[in-house]
C-alpha cells in the first residue's frame, strides 16, 4: 500500500507531458528499510514545491532508492547529478553535509528527531522509574550506533556510551544488558519496534523517560542546484505562514505521539552544543514541544 501511494504521489507532482522547471532528485535514511524513501520527507517535499509552483514552475520528483551507505549518499548529493536534495540529521553523518551543501534552514520534523524514547529490556523497566534527573541519567548506558551524531552529545553530557556498526546488534545488546537504554526519536520507535519487537518478545519501549536535545532532520541541496535550495525555503515558509505545516504535521504524526504519553514522562534535558550557526533555535513555531500536545 506505501508503495502504491509514494507512485500515486510521484504521478500527481508532474502532469503528463509537462517539462520542469526544476528535477529534484530526493535521497533519504530510513534504517529499516535501505533504498526506501521516508513517506512523509517525500510528501513535504511535495508539498513546498506545490507552494512554489506558481514563481518556480513545474517540478519532477525522482527519488533515488538505490542501497548505498549514508557517506556515499552524501557525496553524490554533493556532486549532484545522480542526488541533489537530502534529507539527514543535522551534524549526524561523516562526512556531514552542511560543508559542502546549502541546508535549508528548518527542522522538517519539527525536532522530533532530538526527543528520544528508548528501547529496553522489559525486566528494567521498575529500576528505570527511578530515574528522574541527568545525575541519575549518567549512572546508566547509552547504546548508539558508531558514528550517530548523538554519541558526542551523550558524551559531552558525561553519559557513558556503548556503540556498534549493526542496527540489530543494539537491540541484542540491550537485550542482554550490555547497556540499559537505546533511545530513538520518536518518529523511529514505532516502525523499528514493528520489525523487532515481535522476533525479540523481551524487548520493549521504555514507558517514563524522556530525553531531549537540540536535533533535527533538513533538506539538504546541491550546490549545483542552488535555485531548489531558495525554492525549498519559501515554499516551507509559506506552510509555516498559512498554518499548513503545523497541519501536515499533526495529521502525520498525532497518534503517534499520543501513543507514546508524552505528557506523562519525566524529561530529561541534554545540551547539544554542535549545532551550525545557521540553525533557527529562536523560532520557537518551528518546534515540537510536547506540553503543548492537544
Amino acid at each position: 500500500m506505501r508503495t502504491l501511494l509514494i507512485g500515486l504521489l510521484l504521478l500527481a507532482v508532474l502532469p503528463c507531458g509537462a517539462s520542469a522547471d526544476d528535477v529534484v532528485k530526493l535521497v533519504t535514511f530510513p534504517r529499516l528499510r535501505p533504498g526506501a524513501i521516508n513517506p512523509y520527507e517525500l510528501a513535504l517535499l511535495h508539498e513546498a514545491l506545490e507552494r512554489t509552483r506558481r514563481d518556480y514552475g513545474a517540478y519532477d520528483v525522482q527519488p533515488f532508492t538505490e542501497n548505498v551507505s549514508i557517506g556515499r549518499a552524501i557525496e553524490l548529493a554533493i556532486e549532484g547529478r545522480l542526488v541533489n536534495v537530502l534529507s539527514a540529521g543535522v551534524g549526524q553523518s561523516a562526512p556531514s553535509p552542511e560543508w559542502n551543501m546549502i541546508p535549508v534552514a528548518f527542522p522538517i520534523d519539527k525536532g522530533l528527531l532530538g526527543y528520544r524514547v528508548a528501547f529496553i529490556n522489559r525486566r528494567s523497566q521498575n529500576r528505570l522509574l527511578r530515574v528522574h534527573s541527568i545525575e541519575e541519567l549518567r549512572q546508566l548506558r547509552i547504546g548508539q550506533g558508531s558514528g550517530w551524531g548523538d554519541v558526542r552529545i551523550y558524551e559531552h553530557e558525561r553519559i557513558p556510551v556503548e556503540t556498534t556498526y549493526d542496527y540489530e546488534s543494539l537491540v541484542l545488546m540491550v537485550l542482554h544488558g550490555r547497556f540499559d537504554l537505546f533511545p530513538r526519536g520518536l518518529w523511529e520507535v514505532a516502525p523499528e519496534f514493528a520489525e523487532y519487537g515481535t522476533r525479540y518478545p523481551d524487548l520493549a519501549v521504555e514507558q517514563h523517560l524522556l530525553l531531549h536535545y537540540a536535533f533535527f532532520e533538513a533538506f539538504y541541496v546541491s550546490r549545483s542546484t542552488p535555485r531548489l535550495a531558495g525554492r525549498l525555503t519559501a515554499g516551507l515558509e509559506r506552510m509555516v505562514a498559512d498554518g499548513s505545516f503545523d497541519a501536515f504535521f499533526a495529521r502525520h504524526f498525532r497518534k503517534l505521539l499520543a501513543d507514546l504519553n508524552l505528557r506523562e514522562r519525566v524529561v530529561i534535558e541534554l545540551e547539544n552544543p554542535f549545532l551550525p550557526a545557521w540553525v533557527p533555535l529562536k523560532r520557537k513555531e518551528l518546534w515540537f514541544d510536547p506540553a503543548r500536545l492537544p
